[in-house]
């Protein structure tokens, strides 16, 4: 009897054993679909899709001044607190339509994953969904919002969340400016934006620029806690030509002559009831000669606040 109640446990015991094994080659299979392996030998700008028409990537921590005052995608930075506070960095992309602002990001940082998926589950408002990429997000369609929330992980878009291969790439221009830099991109269709903004400066140029590739480095650290944090940036215009390029750096050069940084164009902009502060722009712009770079007008910006950046950017955003 004894005999027999050891052969049925050990055979308990093989059972369970082999079960275990099953069970884990299961959870280890290549089939089964997670993030890591998702985005396996992606990073950066890759995780985001192709086409949108602006691009950022950005150290969180070190641009909080220009996140916080950044309009993105129809949200504003200080919507975006808490989801900053966790993010160490971030990348995304927004596309523009007549109908609405779509948009991807990806974070890395340090996420509330098991508790967010217990706010999730007993929310009406958020529910899961399937992804083309086989794995689950959530959806609110109150907040039209789709989510992926781990530990480390942040997915983030109008819709699914997850972004097929091979993702975006960025112009090869950027590369020899993300060195050091805590922010960089570039836009796509900056034509409209830049004029407006030349022409608010009552400059009689039109640029006939193609892309914007920018990125912002940091300017030291604050000299107390109420110090602003400083930045400058270099803003990379790509036109079609060296020709183009070099006539822009001319007239911009004869303008830059003719342009009074010290406080005329602050009254002209207060007399004048306009939103955007022409000074900071014209400063921005002008504080430094242009210089040409091949096909690019290359500018390369004063010392500025991360207000003040967040309003450069703000300004191409708004047209």
């Amino acid at each position: 009897m004894v005999h027999q109640d050891r052969k049925k446990l050990r055979f308990k015991i093989i059972v369970s054993f082999v079960f275990l094994i099953i069970l884990a080659s299961c959870r280890s299979s290549p089939s089964v679909p997670t993030p890591e392996r998702f985005y396996q030998n992606r990073s950066g700008f890759a995780l985001l899709p192709e086409g949108g028409e602006l691009y950022i990537a950005a150290k969180v921590q070190s641009v909080r001044p220009i996140l916080d005052s950044l309009i993105f995608g129809g949200l504003s930075g200080a919507d975006l607190k808490n989801f900053l506070d966790m993010s160490d960095t971030l990348s995304a992309v927004v596309f523009q339509s007549a109908e609405e602002w779509r948009f991807y990001a990806a974070a890395q940082g340090r996420f509330p994953g098991t508790r967010s998926g217990l706010f999730f589950s007993a929310s009406r408002d958020w529910e899961r969904r399937d992804s083309a990429s086989g794995m689950q997000y959530w959806y609110s369609q109150q907040s039209r919002l789709g989510l992926y929330l781990s530990s480390r992980l942040a997915f983030i878009s109008h819709d699914d969340p997850f972004v097929a291969p091979p993702g975006a790439r960025a112009p090869e221009s950027l590369s020899s400016l993300e060195e050091n830099s805590v922010l960089s991109g570039w836009m796509t269709n900056p034509a409209q934006a830049i004029n407006s903004i030349i022409a608010e400066l009552e400059i009689p140029v039109e640029m006939p620029v193609e892309s914007l590739v920018f990125a912002v480095y940091p300017e030291g650290q604050p000299s107390s806690r109420n110090s602003e944090e400083l930045y400058s940036a270099v803003l990379r215009f790509e036109t079609q030509s060296s020709i183009q390029a070099a006539a822009l750096v001319i007239l911009l050069n004869l303008a830059r002559m003719g342009l009074d940084l010290s406080g005329s164009i602050e009254q002209e902009a207060a007399d004048m009831n306009i939103q955007m502060d022409i000074q900071t722009l014209a400063k921005i712009f002008f504080s430094n000669a242009p210089r040409q770079d091949g096909s690019a007008l290359v500018l390369t910006t004063g010392i500025v606040s991360g207000n003040e950046l967040a309003l450069l950017f703000n300004a191409f955003s708004v047209y």
